[in-house]
């Protein structure tokens, strides 16, 4: 058994290390090819003028499908202008060429890194430098998290700071306390997990009540929650965020898509149909419920709780980690978020209704000790 866990370890720090000094490679490739772009501009830009001139028509015809194929293969993102552009040397130096102490996550993205960008604190998600970069097919996952996030403000939902084109590098504000994950791991109290919920309620109802474009986030789960110092939330991770265009007097959020996102977290019914709709979200956001008010990760917490409401059993199942909840109240919220987990999508709550969630309404004022409270407010 020593021996199996020895190899497990020191398989382990050999792949560490293994991609630690590719990045580092990554990084350093990057900056001779901006060295070697730019000197090649500044020759192109000497005789292109020169070139084209004494080039017959078929030819120039010729170079400008080709010069087509190209834009069309390797799109530029047109960045608003409130988000900054960055070079890849800036990137280098702001993480310290990627420095393995600055190393603060790991998706399917990529790592994220603790950087310093115009003397503010930033955490820099980088695309893999293997696979996805060099056959461009994790572009339309940036493009989309630029698209989507640049347009978006609301105080739950994560602040795009910046991009880097060159690396699909997405730079965004940090948050030090790590996902909602890491915080239900280290005891959070039940009035924070409560606040954090109708946060997260706000940002999702925010979504999908833009108009004319509605927005699916289509991957919500514990890990794309990020808190701030004060355990404040926002709402992280667009890369398969949908944009839906609605049509005048037509409130149905629809938009037909491969199934994506993970696995537990995932609508049942947009994995067999390809039919990804705001209830998507909705059946998401349950699950996160269900995962807030017991602490288990488990992929049959739907049923867990079925079963201990069955058994008048809801208090056993509640994180004692978390405090004392209010037991009548943390059921109902329960009761919810089965609802937002039924396979029937119209039997789901509305993400906009108040009536609807009136059980986490209450739990929030019980928890801020206010007298009233709503989502709308975005607090």
């Amino acid at each position: 058994m020593g021996h199996k866990v020895y190899v497990t370890q020191h398989r382990y720090i050999i792949e560490s290390l293994d991609y630690f000094f590719s990045m580092q490679i990554f990084v350093l490739l990057h900056q001779e090819m901006e060295e070697l772009q730019r000197r090649l501009k500044d020759l192109q830009d000497e005789g292109h003028n020169h070139e084209e001139n004494i080039l017959s028509p078929r030819k120039k015809n010729d170079l400008l499908r080709e010069r087509t194929l190209l834009k069309k293969r390797y799109p530029q993102l047109q960045i608003p202008d409130h988000i900054a552009e960055f070079p890849m040397s800036r990137i280098a130096k702001a993480t310290n060429n990627l420095y393995s102490q600055n190393l603060i996550g790991e998706g399917g993205y990529g790592p994220v890194y603790k950087g310093r960008l115009g003397g503010v604190t930033v955490a820099i998600k980088l695309l893999r430098p293997h696979g996805k970069l060099h056959g461009r097919q994790g572009f339309p996952e940036f493009q989309q998290e630029v698209v989507v996030l640049s347009r978006i403000e609301h105080p739950h939902i994560v602040k795009l700071i910046g991009v880097c084109q060159q690396s699909c590098a997405l730079v965004y504000e940090h948050l030090p306390n790590g996902t909602l994950m890491d915080g239900l791991s280290k005891g959070l109290p039940w009035k924070d997990r409560i606040r954090i919920l109708a946060e997260q309620r706000s940002a999702l109802a925010h979504l999908h009540s833009s108009r004319p474009q509605a927005i699916i986030h289509a991957d919500l789960k514990l890990t794309n929650i990020l808190l701030d110092a004060g355990n404040t939330s926002r709402l992280g991770d667009f890369g398969t965020a949908r944009v839906v265009q609605m049509k005048p007097l037509e409130d149905t959020i629809c938009r037909r898509t491969n199934p994506m996102g993970t696995m537990g977290y995932m609508d049942p019914v947009f994995f067999t149909t390809g039919e990804l709709t705001a209830e998507s979200d909705v059946y998401a956001f349950g699950v996160v419920i269900l995962q807030v008010l017991t602490g288990l990760l488990d992929l049959n917490i739907a049923e867990q709780a079925q079963e201990a409401i069955r058994m008048d059993a809801v208090h056993s199942l509640l994180d004692a980690s978390a405090g004392s909840w209010p037991g009548v109240q943390a059921e109902r919220l329960l009761r919810l978020a089965l609802r937002c987990c039924h396979m029937e999508r119209k039997r789901r709550p509305t993400i906009t209704s108040d009536t609807d969630w009136r059980p986490l309404d209450i739990l929030r004022t019980m928890a801020t000790g206010s007298k009233s409270w709503r989502w709308s407010q975005g607090s």
